[in-house]
């Protein structure tokens, strides 16, 4: 059998959202022509575990996110979410449906060398636990699929945790550009009720009043909420007791052959002098519809700018092949 590839499908970037009228209340992720979709209605979450990390506070702030979704969807959907027990780190790419969710604590250039062959394969933030996106970046979303279904098979979310933007309280919001104590800056249990959403197959959009929105304002509290828009995506996508509209569903009840998940290929978008990079798709590598074939989505670090608002950008650099 060949061995799994993965791949990453980078959002189109957007600097201001603007709600539209005619804008779609909810859009399933798509990749070439597949929706992306979950097949067991029941989702295990978990997290890892690294230097005592996550807090209690912290702890708090996903589980909440995760019952806010528990709550929605128990008005028309069989969707549950779960706790599992925490990973240590590292932790296995979650190929079994969990939604892992870790919290790095150092920017990797601050700790690993530079002639360090992580660079090259992108093992740095499982070998040094620690961030490879820009410094102010705060999220990362990556979901791993069976490339000839769309069937999604596990997630990863990633919190920036080094640079003193993440925030778990209830309060006001700090002034723009203003990190201190006692505010919000970017709220943990929103990053991470949106990421939930690109976890199940949701799509970013650019209506700014959508729990799945690309942008955060600076403080902002209110993603915490599922919006009707979004509300209707699950019940439309999952409806209880019935089948997922569009969704393939494997019977083998196994991984991809060799499907460790590892991005693989040369697809990745570069930044550009450092800001915001032209955003695009990675080009799949051979026949990606192949059975054995697995990918994944990345909706790459959201960074914190404190003008105005959290930016969705797309933050990989190069991938290359790992065989």
């Amino acid at each position: 059998m060949p061995p799994s590839r993965a791949f990453l499908l980078i959002p189109s970037v957007i600097l201001f959202g603007v709600t539209s009228a005619r804008a779609q209340p909810y859009e399933r992720t798509r990749y070439e022509g597949l929706e992306l979709c979950r097949g067991d209605r029941t989702v295990t979450y978990a997290m890892t575990t690294s230097g005592g990390h996550p807090t209690a506070e912290e702890r708090a702030a996903v589980t909440a996110a995760f019952n806010t979704w528990n709550q929605a969807v128990a008005s028309c959907s069989d969707l549950v979410f779960t706790p599992g027990d925490d990973v240590p780190h590292p932790a296995p790419r979650p190929l079994d449906g969990k939604m892992l969710v870790t919290f790095r604590q150092v920017n990797c250039p601050d700790i690993v060398p530079d002639d360090d062959a992580c660079w090259q394969n992108e093992s740095c933030p499982d070998k040094y636990d620690c961030w490879p996106f820009a410094p102010r970046d705060v999220v990362e979303e990556t979901s791993y699929f069976r490339m000839s279904t769309g069937e999604i098979l596990g997630t990863e979310l990633s919190l920036n945790n080094s640079n003193g933007m993440l925030t778990t309280l209830d309060g006001p919001p700090c002034d723009e550009g203003v990190i201190e104590p006692g505010c919000v800056i970017g709220d943990v249990q929103s990053l991470v009720t949106r990421s939930i959403g690109e976890g199940l197959g949701f799509a970013l959009l650019t209506r700014t009043d959508s729990t799945m929105s690309r942008v955060l304002p600076w403080g902002d509290t209110q993603k915490r909420i599922i919006d009707p828009g979004t509300l209707q995506g699950i019940c439309e996508t999952y409806p209880r007791g019935l089948p997922t509209p569009g969704c393939v569903i494997s019977t083998d009840g196994g991984v991809p052959d060799g499907g460790d998940g590892v991005p693989s290929g040369d697809g990745g978008v570069p930044e550009a002098d450092g800001g915001v990079p032209d955003a695009g798709a990675s080009p799949p590598d051979g026949d990606g519809g192949a059975p054995s074939k697995s990918g994944c989505t990345t909706t790459s670090s959201v960074p914190l700018l404190g003008a105005l608002i959290l930016l969705l950008g797309a933050r990989r650099t190069g991938q290359r092949s790992r065989g």
